[in-house]
């Protein structure tokens, strides 16, 4: 099997050196437009946004500086784009706080960073909009709403149902049917590099990372795919491209699970070589699909969780970061989580160690061994989360509403 490298022309920002500056400095390599502005977010470790600073941008600048407030001790990242004419067009990566003593810190920003499947809007109303660009218009989705949106002679949109959308400048109003027009921001993507797209049936593998792509093919000669990068394209229509030479790989946001495994991938993946189609394969960080707001556990081993010595216990669990936490019966609980070879695997877990009754104590124990033998996972179309240990069900849960 051919190993073939490919450079992506990403450079990445230099590490976050402290949280306590008094602006954060952003950088990028061309000049900005007319009216553009730079957005910085600060998240907490569910993935919330705390923090979302705005601020504009001289015309021509390939930098600028935002001040910032006093951080909150729940920050754990940060991330900055620019924005123009109502898009993210340039972003940087995702990056940690992780020193907090520092006098400053700076971002580059990038446009081939700046990936998303859809269009992203923060609404007044604390809902995030999702826009998906369609041929005659848009696609819309707020949480208690989505249509198709035809394309108004006005500039605007609008669907048969009275769901209205407009944009001007890095603003948008959205107007729900029976309800006040709200106003929308642009938001940020989640990263979405690096990835890697396996084959359903291994026969063929992608690693793309912000700095390079390798790709795994059986057959080809190694100049069978010497270029001089790839490029990437998302049209925010649903679909995001990678081409290079013969190569083109275009990945959708459709859950994914390889040939004889149970563990779920963000992304579907469909390569294409030399104009002929290969075998479809998933793409993504399976742990992507449960990291951010915690999880409340239903039920262990089958067993519904109940009142227990007079109360009903709150076993909850939390990736991030690679590890798992949360609280037991009694304690608090902290392991890592990775995913190896195709199985999920939740090890080193340690606890505190407070006094517990016993029959609290069996369900944390019992609790702690449905975690330890967990090799995958699948949601359900209620959005109930399935530890499994092979085809066996060991853990259910369902996301926690605070």
């Amino acid at each position: 099997m051919r190993r073939v490298f490919a450079a992506l022309a990403l450079a990445l920002a230099p590490q976050i050196a402290g949280a306590q500056a008094d602006s954060l400095r952003l950088v990028w390599d061309r000049g900005a437009a007319n009216r553009a502005e730079a957005v910085v977010v600060l998240r907490d470790i569910e993935g919330t946004a705390l923090i979302t600073l705005r601020a504009p941008v001289a015309s021509g600048a390939q930098a600028d500086s935002v001040a910032l407030p006093p951080l909150p001790r729940a920050a754990t990242t940060v991330q900055a784009g620019l924005i123009e004419a109502g898009r993210v067009v340039l972003q940087s990566p995702l990056r940690p706080l992780s020193d907090r003593s520092a006098a400053g810190f700076e971002l580059g920003l990038r446009a081939s960073l700046a990936i998303g499947f859809h269009d992203l809007w923060a609404c007044d109303d604390g809902q995030e909009v999702q826009v998906t660009h369609q041929s005659e218009g848009i696609y819309l989705r707020h949480p208690t709403a989505e249509d198709s949106l035809k394309r108004q002679d006005t500039g605007g949109y609008l669907s048969q149902a009275g769901l209205a959308f407009s944009i001007e400048g890095n603003l948008a109003t959205l107007a729900l049917p029976d309800h006040a027009p709200i106003t929308c921001l642009p938001a940020l993507f989640r990263p979405l590099l690096p990835l890697t797209a396996p084959a359903k049936d291994g026969s063929w593998r992608a690693t793309i990372s912000p700095e390079q792509a390798l790709i795994d093919l059986p057959g080809l000669a190694d100049e069978a795919l010497a270029t001089s990068g790839l490029i990437i394209t998302a049209r925010r229509d649903g679909e995001i491209g990678l081409r290079g030479g013969p190569l083109h790989i275009a990945f959708a946001q459709n859950r994914c699970r390889l040939d004889g495994q149970d563990m779920l991938y963000p992304l579907g993946a469909r390569l294409v070589f030399q104009g002929m189609a290969r075998a479809e394969g998933c793409a993504g960080v399976p742990l992507s699909l449960i990291e951010g707001k915690s999880w409340r556990v239903n039920s262990v081993f089958g067993v519904a969780l109940t009142v227990v010595e007079g109360k009903s216990p709150e076993i909850t669990l939390q990736i991030a970061e690679g590890q798992i936490s949360g609280r037991g019966t009694c304690n608090r609980y902290l392991g890592t989580a990775r995913t190896d070879n195709g199985r999920l695997e939740f090890a080193d877990l340690g606890t505190t160690r407070i006094a517990c009754p016993q029959s609290l104590q069996n369900l944390e124990l019992r609790f702690l061994d449905a975690l330890e033998v967990t090799t995958g996972f699948d949601i359900s179309r209620a959005g109930m989360l399935i530890l499994r240990a092979g085809a066996i069900p060991v853990l259910t849960a369902h996301r926690r509403s605070q």
